[in-house]
Formats: C-alpha cells, sequence, structure tokens
C-alpha cells in the first residue's frame, strides 16, 4: 500500500544514498519533476510506478511500501550522531580549535555516505567549508565547496545553489582568478531571480559579483550593481550584510574617480559594521577604506585619515586577523610610506610581505611589486624601479587585473621613454 508522505521520503533517501539525482532515477519512464512531486508528498505513484521506482533503485518493493520500523529507528539514530557530532564541531570553531574541528566535520562526511540524511550532511559539509576559509585553506576550501555544489540538494535549492555559488566566486577572488570569479558569482546571482530582493542569498551574490568585477577592473559594471544594490540597503533586514552593501558602493565610487561619495558610503558602512559585532569585517573595513583613500583620495586629510584607519586595523588585526588579512594590511601601509615619501619604510614591508609565507593572489602580489616598483623610483633606483614595473605588469596580467597592470605598463613607458637615470617620480595615485 502507498501511503503519502512515508512513500515519497523513502525514496528520496534510497535515491540520495545510491548517489542518484532525480533526472537518473526517472529514466525515461517519468520526469524529474514528477519524481520531486512525488518525494515532496505531492504526487502519489501507482503500483506500476511504485514497481518502477523499486527497480531503478535495485530494492524490493516493500522497501519503499513498508519499511522496517528498525531500519527506521537505525536512520533516526545516525541521523542524531551526526547532528551531535556537527554541534561539537561548532563548539570547537567557537573556542579557536579550528584544526580539530575541521577534522571532526572531515571525519561526519567519511562516516555519513550513503547513509546519512543529505540535510545534516549538507549542513556538516558547509561548515567545513567555512573552517578551511578561517584556516586560510584555499585549495581544500575549494575542492568541498566544488563537491558541494554537486549535490542533489544544492542543485535542486536555489537558496543553497546561490550560497555555495556565493562562496566559490569569493575563494577564486583570493585565489586571483578573477575570470572564474566573475562568471561563478554571475551563476549565483542568476539562480536568485525569483527571490526578494533583500533576501540574504540574492545580496551575497550580488556582492560577491561587484567584488569580482571590482578586482578584474570592469568598473562601469561594479558601478552599476552596486546603485542597484544601494536602493535597497535600507531594507535589508541583516545589519551587517548591509553594511558590506555601503562598502561596496563606496568601494566602486572611489575606483570611478569620486572619493568624496566614497567616503560618505564608507561612513554609513562603518555605522552597520560595528567591532562590538564582528571585529575582523570592521577591520577588514578599516583597511580596505584606508587603502582607497591613499590610491584615490588626493585631499590634504586623506593621509591622516588613512593612518589613523590602518592604526585601528592593525589592532584588531593582530587579534583575530590571518596570515592574508596581515599581508594586505601590511600592502596597506606600504601605500602610506609611498605617500608620506619614506621609500625604505615601502621596500621593507613589500619585502616582509613576500616573505610572510601569506597566500597573496597573483593580484595581491602583483600589487606588491607595483609599490615597490614606485619605492625604487622614488629612491632615484631606476633600474630596480624599471625590473620591478615589468614584473609587476606581468603578474597583474596573468591575474585578470588589467586595470592595474595597464597602469604598470604606462609607467614603464614612460620611465623608458625617459632614458636611463632620468625617469620620472614615483607615481601615488
Amino acid at each position: 500500500m502507498i501511503e503519502q508522505p512515508a512513500f515519497g521520503r523513502r525514496l528520496r533517501l534510497l535515491r540520495v544514498q545510491r548517489g542518484l539525482s532525480q533526472t537518473e532515477l526517472a529514466g525515461d519512464e517519468v520526469s524529474a519533476s514528477y519524481v520531486s512531486r512525488v518525494e515532496s508528498g505531492r504526487r502519489s505513484p501507482n503500483e506500476l510506478i511504485a514497481a518502477f521506482f523499486a527497480r531503478r533503485l535495485d530494492v524490493p518493493l516493500d522497501a519503499l511500501t513498508n519499511p522496517a520500523a528498525q531500519d527506521e529507528g537505525e536512520h533516526r539514530s545516525r541521523r542524531l550522531d551526526i547532528a551531535g557530532k556537527l554541534l561539537e564541531a561548532r563548539a570547537l570553531r567557537k573556542d579557536g580549535e579550528l584544526t580539530v574541528a575541521a577534522g571532526l566535520l572531515r571525519g561526519i562526511g567519511a562516516a555519513a555516505t550513503g547513509h546519512a540524511e543529505e540535510d545534516v550532511l549538507w549542513e556538516a559539509t558547509w561548515e567545513l567549508a567555512d573552517v578551511l576559509r578561517e584556516l586560510g585553506d584555499t585549495a581544500d576550501e575549494h575542492a568541498v565547496l566544488a563537491d558541494l555544489a554537486d549535490t542533489a540538494l544544492s542543485q535542486e535549492t536555489p537558496r543553497l545553489a546561490a550560497r555555495v555559488a556565493t562562496a566559490l566566486s569569493e575563494n577564486l577572488r583570493r585565489q586571483g582568478r578573477l575570470g572564474e570569479a566573475v562568471r561563478t558569482a554571475e551563476h549565483a546571482v542568476s539562480v536568485t531571480v525569483a527571490l526578494s530582493p533583500t533576501a540574504h542569498e540574492r545580496v551575497g551574490a550580488m556582492l560577491a559579483l561587484i567584488n569580482s568585477y571590482t578586482d578584474s577592473g570592469e568598473l562601469e559594471n561594479a558601478a552599476g550593481l552596486a546603485d542597484t544594490l544601494q536602493e535597497t540597503a535600507e531594507d535589508i533586514p541583516s545589519r551587517q550584510l548591509r553594511g558590506q552593501v555601503y562598502w561596496a558602493a563606496g568601494s566602486a565610487r572611489f575606483l570611478c574617480g569620486r572619493p568624496e561619495d566614497g567616503v560618505h558610503l564608507h561612513e554609513q558602512a562603518f555605522a552597520w559594521l560595528r567591532p562590538e559585532v564582528n571585529l575582523g569585517a570592521w577591520a577588514r573595513l578599516c583597511r580596505a577604506s584606508a587603502a582607497l583613500r591613499l590610491e584615490y583620495d588626493l585631499s590634504d586629510d586623506a593621509t591622516g585619515h588613512a593612518a589613523r584607519l590602518l592604526a585601528r586595523a592593525r589592532q584588531a588585526l593582530e587579534l583575530v586577523g590571518r596570515d592574508d588579512d596581515m599581508a594586505e594590511l601590511m600592502l596597506a601601509e606600504a601605500h602610506l610610506a609611498l605617500r608620506q615619501d619614506e621609500p625604505e619604510r615601502v621596500l621593507e614591508l613589500t619585502t616582509k610581505v613576500c616573505d610572510s609565507g601569506a597566500e597573496l593572489p597573483l593580484a595581491g602580489l602583483g600589487q606588491c611589486q607595483l609599490l615597490a616598483a614606485r619605492a625604487h623610483a622614488l629612491a632615484g633606483n631606476q633600474a630596480a624601479a624599471r625590473d620591478s614595473y615589468r614584473l609587476a605588469a606581468e603578474t597583474l596580467d596573468r591575474a585578470g587585473a588589467y586595470r592595474k597592470s595597464s597602469e604598470a605598463w604606462r609607467q614603464l613607458s614612460e620611465m623608458l621613454a625617459a632614458g636611463p637615470g632620468d625617469g620620472p617620480a614615483a607615481a601615488t595615485d
């Protein structure tokens, strides 16, 4: 006898255990949407279709229509065991034991293969990716997210698909794989079109796309998307997310040559991103806002404001920052030293960044080389400046950061045109 929704739940469990998608289970006999309706309990199959499902799953028909109570009990026990381990991993993460938490979460995935409810396993895998991000393990985080994107649950649920694609885009951006980051973020935005404009997943996907556009030099696209997002900023329920919207919108204004607007929007971001709520995010905003002021704001008080922001960022990041956070902070401090005409300090900081062991993306490495080139030029070492400009331009080209690479090639060309020993002073804009 076929009773819903019990039949649908059992069908879904057995399908997931065998690693089949709804399309694969449907075969040529029924549609994937029909399978979805059966699994959700909205449609009851007749006995012929039920027998077809049993054959596809290679189980007796009774396994679908009359599962043993003992089997259901075992499944519930496994589910509770996974949930308990997930809670333990979260507690370890909260206590700062990230490596131990990652090991426990990996164990959940290994033990649960083919047995656990996919929703609990999905949650544990998502938690693992988040922990790996905090550990700075970019390669492993990417592998875990790529596997998560291939799960049936991610492919069938737009919110989950968007979350995974957004995280993948940010991961690719940190690796300097900017073209892939843009395409992945565009996919994340596309799967959220049916969601509310202020839904967390849609806003997060749009922020990832703005960041990818910005890093790859697609400034008009970044500014247009930032304008769209800013229109709904005050309606976004999450204060942290609202602050990130103003952060992204302000950064786009800086990059488009409107520093006064950028400063104003970053001040709004600081109103929502509070250090007592998320110290790491607040410190990164301090660092990013200072770096943009140094590069695009030529007003007399920009250097002083940037110096104060970087001092606050250093105090916080020394407590909660990762290796890559500290490397990016030192790059911003090097830019400050360049603005203050201290080439020796710039070279000291850029050398520290290169020797720090932090996994800088190619674009970050190129920026480091560009700062070193400007410092050599400011110090009058034209030969070293030319070599560094060339190296920076080639690195930024490989990273896909074409706006910055064009700047490096231009400054190298000007230096070569001026002749040996008579190059232009270092550009600090």
